[in-house]
């Protein structure tokens, strides 16, 4: 058998020619022919080298022949960072007139110049119809190749798809554009490729028709075993193994046949060749692979032994071209969605059946080559993929990703039942950051949700506080119970005083007796309506589904003892003194429950709340106005965003600061500030003019606060400091900044005290450190909080913090003191926030939950929302809250008063008949 063959029929890497002998025909080949034929809008999108530029140069001369002009447009050579949009136009314009020898009709630098009024894509679409179509009278297809390279653009390519599909819409009165198609391949799925995910009536994926390109399959392949001939006398035997390796993916085709071609002295059954100025058949076991023991007898092992020594053994520096490094880099792609793509691997790895649904991170693996679909599940393309990208690699990288790796391993191999595995206290807050914007593996949801230990219903936890705060009433009643008694006896002791004493002493027994069973009667009076409230609020919580009746019986309760602690609070405006706040959160709850039914019409309840996409990714903060009815919200995508109220987008900004962590309005409400991922902060007026760049920390800046008249801005990050800058009348006039060093780790928040004498600072220890303007250290606080607040009522001189378990502490604004503490449902709290009249505190927790307080420590409102909440901001008149949603939602919630409340009620009650004697009593 003769050695030597060309080791150049088989090509490894870039596109074949087209009298290539070893072009494998497929399927698409015909399906993409005959589509552009009939004018149809072809597309071929898969992942790398799976021959898509082979495809189109067979497909081009094919059309040729047919008499129809072709353009191939690689459109990653028109560059893409940098590249301005008039740029990029006028680089496809350039190379249509080049493709279809057009420089003769047109001098297309002075063409495009002249119209300069026009934006790019007017000005391309303008050259097709009146220069393209006009000159090429026959039908003509335009091919882009690397479509996926508009993916890297600083600016959105979706006009540009948006003018191939009006290329199509214009057939219809215009017929030149019959003759005109296109034809798109890449590396990317249509919904990659459209950055404006609403504009579906733009798109040209809809209309047109997806190519399927598939690996080789045997019958395909053929042509490739006629360079095996001159090897083995058997070269389909070898080709079946070839493919089994590679699934018949191409690249990988093409290369292993080619290494098969390289390796001649490892084919079974004959000795290898013998070096020169060597030989001797006493010799031949010394020259081979290790002797008997490692013959190699069959075709299977041939295959799976150059497999195993050429390409998966020290894979990377063999990888020439590159193909594994790709699909790496595709695999281990640091985003959001990391997580989740990898643990769809694994279980893919572990032969779990997947069905195919179109998810991004289905897409993702599939686009990298990684998995095929076959038949209706995704499965390994192929055993060298799997080789190379295995079970332990894969375990590895996870662990390496996620910071509770080990306890999530030990967790899942008992069943899911050993809760010492479970998160706790700072691991379960860090966990959650973590975790925050991430798509997880359902095992890591699984996980974290029992670590956060929301066990208790809703039902269960109002219960649970209703309990204690009737438990905290009776005692009150009972104290005050006893203090008449005692008034009684006191009143018989002085019966037996002289006649003079006698008078005057009973006066003052009866009057401290009346005060005493006033204070009595108020403390039965409250308990009683602090138990209607529960019972309305349980009676209400306790459905298991949204019964409608049971719903407006629980309204009229909480109705009935709402107007009795109207009665009983009179003109007490301060939330703080009432005597119960049972009915104002049954009431809100009620009404929110009612309103999320389908029975009840759009008016008889006004709107509460309101919602709307703000941002890609999460929401990290918003800020309202301080003097105007606009807020800006800042997120994850580097975006700042203007709205009014009614969630209408006013401006949009790119802060460039990789990621932003917060936004702030001046006091002025002419300025907003921004904290970046970057190390910066900005200042922008209005309408996103950069007015000052602010450095002097390092690493991601976290937190900025403003004092109350302006003048000092404060920021702090990771980089264990904050500083404090100087600001003048015009905001890009800043002083140097002063530093204060010494935290524990990152700084999680700076906030200036409402008279702006002093800032706290709270770092990843969960230290409260109290600091002078000049940055001398004054005090640290005996707590570990995860969150603190100032009251904007200066005369309340307060500040509340909370800590990682829930509980509120309220200290004295002068002496920095503890007055007070209460626990919050929250099992695991994030913030806490002061409502602008410093009569409500809103806490938040990791549980989607914001819950209001009163300064007593009783629950005034909870407000329940669809994602996770980052952030909340009260309004300056504090009768709204937004809420900032891990997800990219902000909401804007009313917060209502008791008076508020009873008139939603009562109104609700007004479309309903048969309750209308009940409600003439109540709400009269």
């Amino acid at each position: 058998m003769n050695f030597t063959t060309k080791p150049s029929y088989y090509q490894v890497g870039g596109s074949l020619t087209n009298n290539a002998p070893n072009y494998v025909k497929r399927q698409a080949d015909d399906d993409l022919y005959n589509g552009l034929k009939a004018g149809e809008f072809c597309y071929v999108l898969n992942s790398r080298q799976m021959g898509k530029s082979s495809l189109q140069v067979r497909t081009i001369q094919r059309l040729r022949n047919e008499g129809i002009a072709c353009a191939a447009i690689d459109i990653s050579e028109i560059g893409n960072r940098g590249v301005t949009p008039e740029q990029w136009y006028a680089g496809l314009l350039r190379i249509l007139e080049n493709n279809f020898n057009l420089s003769d009709i047109v001098n297309v630098r002075t063409w495009w110049r002249d119209r300069n009024f026009l934006t790019p894509v007017q000005r391309l679409s303008e050259f097709i119809e009146t220069v393209l179509l006009p000159n090429i009278s026959s039908n003509i297809v335009i091919f882009i190749d690397e479509i996926d390279s508009i993916l890297a653009l600083d600016f959105p390519a979706d006009d540009f798809l948006a003018l191939i599909r009006s290329c199509y819409n214009k057939r219809a009165n215009n017929s030149e554009f019959d003759r005109l198609t296109w034809a798109l391949l890449g590396v990317a799925s249509p919904t990659d490729l459209c950055r404006e995910k609403n504009a579906s009536s733009n798109t040209p994926f809809n209309i047109g028709k997806a190519i399927e390109l598939t690996g080789f399959d045997e019958t395909e392949a053929q042509p490739l075993a006629a360079g095996l001939a001159e090897l083995t006398d058997s070269p389909h035997e070898v080709l079946t193994e070839v493919l089994y390796w590679t699934g018949g993916q191409p690249f990988l085709t093409q290369k292993l046949c080619k290494l098969l071609l390289e390796n001649a002295e490892l084919i079974p059954n004959l000795p290898p060749p013998a070096p020169p100025c060597q030989g001797g058949e006493e010799d031949a076991p010394a020259r081979g692979q290790g002797g008997e023991k490692d013959k190699i007898n069959t075709s299977k092992e041939w295959v799976e032994k150059v497999v195993r020594l050429k390409i998966v053994e020290n894979w990377e520096s063999q990888d020439v071209p590159e193909h594994l490094s790709t699909i790496r880099d595709r695999l281990f792609k640091e985003n959001q969605r990391i997580v989740r793509r990898l643990g769809l691997y694994q279980q893919i790895l572990e032969q779990t059946e997947i069905v195919p649904d179109g998810s991004a991170e289905q897409m993702e693996l599939r686009l990298s080559g990684l998995i095929v679909k076959r038949g209706e599940k995704l499965t390994i393309s192929n055993p060298i993929y799997e080789a190379v990208f295995n079970k332990k690699l894969i375990e590895e990288k996870l662990e390496k990703l996620s910071p509770y790796s080990e306890a999530i391993k030990l967790w899942l191999n008992s069943s899911c039942e050993d809760d010492s595995q479970l998160l706790r206290g700072s691991d379960l807050q860090s966990a959650l950051v973590w975790a925050a914007g991430k798509s997880l593996r359902n095992e890591d949801f699984q996980f974290l949700t029992a670590s956060q230990k929301v066990i208790l219903s809703d039902q269960n936890q109002l219960l649970h506080l209703a309990t204690l705060e009737t438990k905290k009433a009776v005692c009150d009643a009972e104290k005050a119970l006893m203090e008449a008694d005692s008034a009684k006896q006191k009143a018989k002791q002085w019966i037996r005083i002289g006649s003079a004493v006698l008078a005057a002493s009973l006066l003052a027994a009866i009057a401290f007796s009346t005060l005493a069973y006033q204070r009595f009667k108020l403390a039965q009076a409250s308990i009683e309506i602090e138990q209607n409230g529960s019972d309305a609020l349980l009676l209400a919580v306790s459905q298991k589904t949204e019964n409608s009746e049971a719903l407006s019986e629980a309204l009229l309760r909480a109705i009935a003892s709402g107007k009795k602690l109207k009665t009983l609070v009179q003109n007490k405006h301060k939330l703080e003194q009432y005597p119960a706040t049972r009915p104002l959160l049954a009431l809100q709850i009620i009404i929110d429950k009612i309103s999320e039914t389908q029975q009840i019409k759009a008016s008889a309840l006004p709107q509460t709340k309101i919602h709307w996409q703000a941002h890609k990714g999460a929401v990290t903060s918003v800020s309202f106005s301080p003097n105007r009815q606009i807020l800006a919200t800042a997120g994850i995508d580097d975006k700042i965003r203007i709205w009014n109220f009614s969630g209408q987008k006013l401006a949009e900004w790119k802060a460039l600061q990789q990621s932003l962590n917060m936004v702030s309005f001046s006091p002025n409400g002419k300025f907003l500030a921004t904290a970046g991922r970057d190390s910066t902060v900005k200042l922008w007026n209005l309408s996103g003019k950069n007015v000052s760049k602010l450095k002097g920390i390092q690493g991601s800046v976290t937190s900025i606060s403003f004092s109350p008249e302006g003048k000092l801005l404060a920021a702090a990050g990771i980089d264990s400091n904050a500083a404090i800058w100087k600001l003048s009348k015009q905001p890009e006039l800043v002083s140097s900044s002063v530093k204060i060093p010494g935290h524990n780790g990152l700084v999680r928040s700076v906030n200036f005290s409402p008279r702006g004498d002093f800032l706290t600072t709270l770092d990843g220890k969960s230290t409260v450190r109290i600091w002078d303007l000049s940055g001398k250290l004054k005090k640290i606080l005996p707590l570990q909080a995860i969150g603190i607040s100032f009251s904007p009522a200066q005369h309340q001189d307060r500040f509340a913090t909370v800590t990682l378990n829930g509980k509120v502490g309220l200290w004295n604004l002068s002496q920095k003191e503890l007055v007070k503490e209460f626990q919050t449902l929250h099992f695991d709290a994030k913030s806490i926030s002061f409502s602008p009249d410093g009569e409500r505190l809103a806490t938040v927790g990791i549980d989607k939950t914001v819950r209001l307080w009163n300064l007593a420590g009783r629950q005034v409102a909870q407000f329940e929302f669809e994602e996770n909440v980052v952030s909340v901001s009260w309004s300056p008149d504090g009768k709204q809250i937004a809420v900032a949603g891990s997800n990219g939602t902000v909401w804007l919630r009313q917060v209502e008063g008791l008076e508020e409340l009873l008139k939603q009620s009562c109104k609700f009650f007004t479309s309903q008949p048969k309750y209308l004697r009940r409600v003439s009593t109540l709400c009269n």
